[in-house]
């Protein structure tokens, strides 16, 4: 379930300078310093087994965690066995070149250890552990057993994926955009990185003998919403949920949602223990977010932006129409929900979502009006490449209704979905109009489109047969 404060739309005249800096600077890092963290990596590990230094050096590290958890066996290492019973080297590897410790037991126990029969051993260990410690989640990411005041920041400035960037950075501009507009830019900056930090060191304490490092601005962001609802405290603001099929607004006193998001956070945190998310970084955010804005307060009761906070901003009549349709599905009144988007419809003029929205109401009966808002879609111009993604697979799930279109509407729809990079159903398309005995010039510029299109994949043969009833098509 998601639930996101939207009472603030963006404005420029509260430009959020830092807020711009951050969300750069995450982009830019992931960009241009983390995308060769896996090569690094890949390059250090297959140097590793290449030399075979696992089998000296894993009656070593079964020592090295024994001393770690007192001479016990922890979980840890049994799992670590299990690997190495069952062969899993590259695995293994990946777990005792990340682990700095280890490397630096060798280093201090190397007068009492058997010799290695290479050599070279020593050189070649310190260049990979080198080249294993220059990767970012390692060099600068937040290791459980290893306080560090600089990894406290760092960390949250990387990400693990692309996917882990783009939802923070979206959550971050959502919220921060309103946060730094009522409590100014360099307190946003200061609040911002202590509640990374308070996440980062909350996550620490609950997982002390983990062997993950925590990357991400997760704690930060979440201190970032908590921030929003103390800065509007028991104002009734606007709330967007989205929770399964179910999506809307609603409006609640602010302060009244953070117990929701703490709550939720050690709800996952106990539930779902194989994730790979940091929850408690999330819920040690929030909480530093919330004591943060509640002790400026007591020191300063006039630290935020009152006007900034008390102005009412028009809401935008196209969203409340949108959230009562919501409203209405939500409520299961699925004819009201299909009268007011005819009614929005009819104010705003056609729109791909209302017409989406039709149809998928529709769908759930297949009763009067589906052909139409099936035909309706097909019809569509204008579109996104996800939005002619979606055309696509409705023109795939209603074939009963594909001769229902004329051959102008087919025709358009074979032009636009050659734009997608399967162009399967822009030749199925191009096939049925054929059979039709269409003629004319504009077939023909479609044939010659899927020539070239053909030729481009390097299906030479349709490239001919294309080509050839283009010809055909403009001489008629």
């Amino acid at each position: 379930m998601v639930i996101i404060p939207t009472e603030k739309r963006f404005e420029w005249e509260h430009a959020p300078i830092v807020l711009f800096v951050i969300v750069l600077l995450n982009i830019l890092i992931f960009a241009l310093y983390q995308s060769n963290d896996d090569a690094k990596f890949e390059r250090a590990l297959v140097s590793y087994e290449q030399l075979q230094y696992l089998d000296y050096e894993w009656p070593i590290f079964e020592t090295y965690l024994s001393e770690q958890s007192d001479g016990s066996d922890s979980q840890q290492l049994q799992d670590y066995r299990e690997l190495y019973q069952q062969q899993h080297t590259a695995e293994l590897g990946y777990y005792v070149l990340s682990d700095a410790g280890f490397y630096h037991y060798l280093k201090a126990n190397r007068q009492t250890l058997p010799v290695p029969e290479d050599f070279g051993y020593w050189e070649n260990r310190a260049e990979i552990h080198d080249q294993v410690q220059s990767v970012s989640y390692l060099a600068f990411g937040l290791k459980p057993n290893d306080l560090n005041p600089i990894t406290l920041l760092t960390h949250q400035f990387l990400h693990g994926d692309t996917m882990h960037l783009m939802g923070n950075l979206f959550f971050l501009v959502i919220c921060g955009f309103a946060v730094e507009a009522a409590i100014g830019h360099w307190r946003f900056l200061l609040f911002y990185l202590i509640s990374g930090a308070a996440g980062g060191l909350l996550y620490m304490a609950l997982n002390l003998n983990s062997p993950t490092t925590l990357v991400g601005a997760s704690g930060a962001i979440s201190g970032v919403m908590a921030m929003y609802l103390g800065v509007f405290r028991l104002k009734k603001i606007e709330f967007f949920y989205w929770f399964f099929i179910f999506v809307g607004y609603f409006r609640a006193p602010a302060l009244f949602i953070l117990p929701f998001y703490i709550g939720k956070e050690l709800y996952s945190y106990m539930t779902d223990l194989d994730s790979n998310v940091a929850f408690m970084a999330h819920t040690g955010g929030f909480i530093a977010g919330g004591l943060l804005i509640m002790l400026a307060l007591v020191i300063n009761s006039r630290i935020l932006d009152e006007e900034y906070i008390e102005e009412d901003q028009q809401i935008d009549p196209r969203q409340q129409d949108l959230a009562q349709i919501y409203l209405y599905i939500e409520k299961y009144r699925f004819d009201s929900a299909l009268k007011a988007i005819d009614k929005v419809v009819e104010k705003y003029g056609p729109c791909f979502d209302f017409s989406l929205l039709r149809y998928n109401l529709l769908k759930l009966q297949k009763g009067d009006g589906y052909s139409d808002a099936v035909q309706a879609l097909l019809r569509e111009d204008r579109l996104r490449p996800q939005q002619l993604k979606t055309v696509d697979e409705i023109w795939h799930d209603n074939p009963e209704l594909q001769s229902q279109l004329d051959d102008e509407a087919l025709l358009k729809l074979g032009w636009k979905l050659t734009a997608l990079p399967d162009i399967s159903t822009a030749d199925q398309i191009f096939a049925l109009l054929n059979s039709r005995e269409t003629r004319g010039r504009p077939l023909g510029h479609l044939a010659r489109k899927l020539a070239r299109l053909h030729g481009d994949l390097g299906n030479n043969l349709k490239k001919k047969r294309y080509a050839s009833i283009a010809d055909q098509l403009q001489q008629s």
